[in-house]
C-alpha cells in the first residue's frame, strides 16, 4: 500500500480555489453595477417619431378625405353637426401641418378656385360666401349652380351662378382689389372683435359695387352694378395644389376652396369660372331702364303677346320678380356697419394724407 498524499488532491484543490476568487469577482462586479448611478440612454428616434410632421401622402389623404365629407353639404349649409365637427378637426390639422408657411411664396395662392365648404353654423339670412344669395330666402329665389372665389395677379373676384326661380341663368359678381403687408391698425380693423390673431399671410379686399347680370352670365341683355361697395379680410391658413383654406378676419369661419375643378382649361368648371370677365367688360346698364325693361316684358307676356299659356304666365311671374329685385337688390351684399369700419379707416386715412400733402 503505497504511503504519503494522493497526487490529485493539489490539482483538485486549486481548481475549485480558482473557482470561488472568479465567483467572488462576478459577485463583486454585479455589486458594483447594481449601486453606480445609472446613466439615462440616449434617446432612439422611433418609427412614431419619425412620422410626427405629416408626410406629403397622409396630408394628400386628409385633404382628400374633407373633399369626400363636404361634397354632399351644399357647400357647408346641409352639414350636420357631426360634420361640421369632423370637417372643422380635418382643417385644423391641415392648418397645423402648414403653419410658418409664406403663402405669397407659394405658387397655388393666384388662381380660380371654388368654393366648396363654409363652416358657418347657420345661414338662415345669408352667408359668408355668396350672402343674401346663399340664405334661406334668396337659395329658393336664386338656386345656386356655382360659386367661386378667385385670387389673381391685381384682383379678387367673388361670383355666385345662380337661377333666378330655377329658370332665368344670371350671376352676381364682386371683384375688388386686394392688398397684402397689413400694419396693425389695418389687422385690427380687419379682426373687428375676433380674439383670432390673424397671421402674415392675411389679405385685405376692397370690393366694387356689385355687378349683377340676369337672362344670361355674360351681361348682353341685363347687366347692372348695385349695391354698396364692402370690404374683407381674409387669412390664408393652407395651401396646396388641390384646394386653399382661408379663415374670415374677423369671423374665424374657415373657408374651403378647390382648385382643380376650375382652374386649369379643360376642368369641369373651368368655362363657367371665366364667365365674370366677359360680364364686367360690358358698360353696366342703369337701374331703373333695366327695371322698366323687365316690366315691360312681364306686361307684354301677361296680356298674350306669346303663344302658350304657360310660357306667358311663367314669363310674366319671372320677369316681374326680376324687375322688383332690380328696385331693391342691394346686390346681394349683407349691409353691416360694423363690416365697413377697414373700408371707413382707409378713406380716413386717404383724406389724411390729401390734408397733410395739401
Amino acid at each position: 500500500r503505497p504511503t504519503g498524499r494522493c497526487p490529485l488532491i493539489p490539482r483538485i484543490c486549486s481548481f475549485a480555489l480558482s473557482i470561488a476568487r472568479s465567483g467572488m469577482c462576478m459577485l463583486a462586479t454585479i455589486a458594483t453595477c447594481a449601486l453606480a448611478p445609472r446613466r439615462p440612454l440616449p434617446a432612439v428616434r422611433t418609427p412614431a417619431a419619425r412620422m410626427s410632421s405629416p408626410s406629403p401622402s397622409s396630408t394628400a389623404d386628409t385633404v382628400s378625405k374633407l373633399l369626400a365629407l363636404v361634397e354632399p353639404t351644399d357647400r357647408g349649409i346641409a352639414a350636420s353637426d357631426s360634420t361640421r365637427a369632423e370637417a372643422s378637426s380635418l382643417i385644423s390639422a391641415l392648418e397645423e401641418s402648414w403653419a410658418g408657411t409664406d403663402a405669397f411664396a407659394s405658387p397655388y395662392l393666384l388662381r380660380n378656385t371654388e368654393v366648396v365648404y363654409v363652416g358657418q353654423s347657420s345661414s338662415k339670412g345669408s352667408n359668408a360666401a355668396g350672402g343674401k344669395y346663399r340664405g334661406r330666402i334668396g337659395r329658393a329665389l336664386f338656386r345656386t349652380d356655382a360659386l367661386f372665389q378667385h385670387v389673381l395677379d391685381d384682383v379678387a373676384v367673388n361670383v355666385v351662378q345662380f337661377r333666378l326661380l330655377g329658370l332665368v341663368p344670371g350671376q352676381a359678381i364682386l371683384r375688388g382689389a386686394w392688398r397684402r403687408d397689413l400694419d396693425q391698425p389695418e389687422l385690427a380693423s380687419l379682426r373687428r372683435n375676433s380674439s383670432r390673431p390673424l397671421s402674415p399671410n392675411t389679405i385685405a379686399v376692397a370690393f366694387e359695387a356689385p355687378r349683377v347680370s340676369l337672362f344670361g352670365r355674360e351681361g348682353r341683355f341685363v347687366n347692372l352694378q348695385l349695391g354698396p361697395p364692402s370690404s374683407v379680410g381674409l387669412d390664408v391658413t393652407y395651401l396646396d395644389e388641390r384646394v386653399r383654406i382661408c379663415r374670415g378676419a374677423g369671423s374665424g369661419v374657415p373657408f374651403l376652396f378647390r382648385a382643380d375643378s376650375c382652374a386649369q382649361p379643360g376642368a369641369p368648371l373651368n368655362a363657367a369660372a371665366e364667365q365674370w370677365r366677359v360680364c364686367v367688360a360690358r358698360p353696366p346698364l342703369r337701374r331703373l331702364p333695366a327695371a322698366a325693361a323687365a316690366a315691360a316684358f312681364s306686361a307684354a307676356c301677361a296680356l298674350g303677346l306669346l303663344r302658350s299659356l304657360v310660357p306667358r304666365l311663367a314669363g310674366a311671374f319671372v320677369s316681374a320678380a326680376a324687375a322688383v329685385a332690380l328696385l331693391r337688390s342691394t346686390g346681394g351684399i349683407v349691409v353691416d356697419e360694423a363690416r365697413d369700419d377697414y373700408r371707413r379707416l382707409a378713406a380716413g386715412e386717404q383724406a389724411a394724407a390729401s390734408t397733410g400733402g395739401g
